[in-house]
């Protein structure tokens, strides 16, 4: 009958019953009752003391009074329910009503008692109303471990889903130039105009794992072509484009939501608003937004840092040459709440930075084949803006 932490389990510090009865022989006697038991009592006159004494003091049980001058018990009763609700309860009366003890179990007692009190009674009602407390508590403790327990597990698999994307996205990065940090930088940026376009919080984190797979098809384009050092010709860009459809097969006839949009994103991302775009012409609304998400924060991301055969853009040349494609390329609700959030955007950049790519930056500078300072390497090999 101890209590270690004041929450009726097991340990060394005693249990402690407070008595609220405006009798101070009734308290008395309740406290010595209590004593022989090895409680602890605690005893109070009146409601505003009562109350005055839980604020101050951990509290395992309660006797309780119905009938005090001011604050009935029958009043006290559902303030102590509300604010201490692992205390139980046990309702004292002089006055036999039914109705009266009906109140009381409904506002929240563990049990009612008669005056004049039998001291079997009201300890046999201490020690069962103690009992169920600790088992509540216990049961409490329990089911908020094993919550937690699911919560680590959940975050571990989410995880080890996201770790197993990354590398499956690695295969085709060894064969391309995008970076890693472009394709983590993607995900972010996709979930951030998601929010902002509406989507919950458990369809965002979908498309920040969808994605970074937006190119995965280009595992399937000959390196001739994937690696060519120039601009492409129009039955090499025929191939390329065909990454598109191969992502797609890739990621197809899952159960998975977020695979389900990653296989969306890998076949549309390169269609555009005004229907001119592949591998399908879909125009508007028949664009899964996911995809036009994805074109939006792909061309920005790419145009926003190094390149091989070009330097980063400034933010506000970028944001001029892709409101050129506003109702074109892109989606003008989807493009205008982008940047309506240039400050996040940054932030997410300046968490995830690229490794310096500067002396493939020279290398390509003094060749022939690209021009780092001409507008038109912002011309992707597969679309109209660069996206790689």
């Amino acid at each position: 009958m101890f209590d270690s932490d004041n929450n009726g389990l097991t340990g060394s510090s005693p249990i402690t019953v407070l008595v609220i009865d405006d009798d101070s022989g009734v308290r008395r006697v309740v406290a010595r009752w209590l004593a022989a038991d090895g409680y602890h009592s605690a005893e109070a006159a009146t409601a505003e003391a009562a109350r005055e004494f839980l604020r101050t003091h951990p509290v395992q049980l309660i006797t309780l009074d119905v009938r005090m001058p001011g604050v009935s018990g029958i009043e006290l009763l559902p303030q102590i329910a509300a604010e201490y609700p692992d205390t139980p309860v046990i309702m004292m009366t002089g006055v036999q009503e039914t109705q009266t003890a009906i109140d009381t179990l409904t506002h929240g007692a563990c049990a009612y008692l008669t005056k004049p009190v039998k001291r079997e009674a009201l300890c046999r009602e201490v020690r069962a109303a103690l009992l169920r407390r600790r088992f509540a508590i216990g049961s409490r403790q329990y089911t908020l471990r094993l919550e937690e327990k699911v919560r680590e597990q959940t975050v571990a698999i989410r995880s080890a889903h996201e770790e197993t994307i990354h590398r499956l996205v690695s295969a085709s990065m060894w064969r391309d130039e995008v970076t890693g940090t472009h394709l983590r930088r993607t995900g972010l940026l996709a979930e951030l105009l998601a929010k902002a376009a509406g989507w919950s919080a458990a369809e965002a984190e979908f498309i920040r794992l969808a994605a970074p797979m937006h190119d995965i098809g280009k595992i399937g384009i000959p390196d001739t072509i994937l690696r060519k050092p120039g601009i492409l010709s129009a039955e090499e860009l025929e191939i390329m484009k065909q990454h598109t459809r191969i992502g797609a097969m890739m990621l197809a006839g899952s159960s998975v939501p977020m695979l389900q949009m990653a296989r969306d994103i890998a076949l549309c991302h390169h269609e555009r608003w005004n229907g001119e775009g592949y591998p399908a012409g879909l125009s508007g609304s028949l664009i899964p937004e996911c995809a036009r998400i994805v074109a939006i924060v792909d061309v920005y991301d790419a145009m926003t840092h190094d390149r091989t055969y070009r330097r980063a853009y400034a933010e506000e040349r970028a944001r001029t040459m892709m409101q050129r494609e506003t109702g074109t390329q892109f989606d003008p609700r989807l493009l205008t709440l982008f940047f309506l959030r240039l400050a996040e955007v940054c932030r997410i950049a300046k968490n995830n930075p690229d490794q310096p790519v500067a002396t493939c930056l020279r290398a390509c500078a003094q060749s022939s084949v690209f021009d780092v300072s001409d507008e038109s390497t912002a011309v992707h090999r597969d679309g109209p803006l660069s996206c790689a």
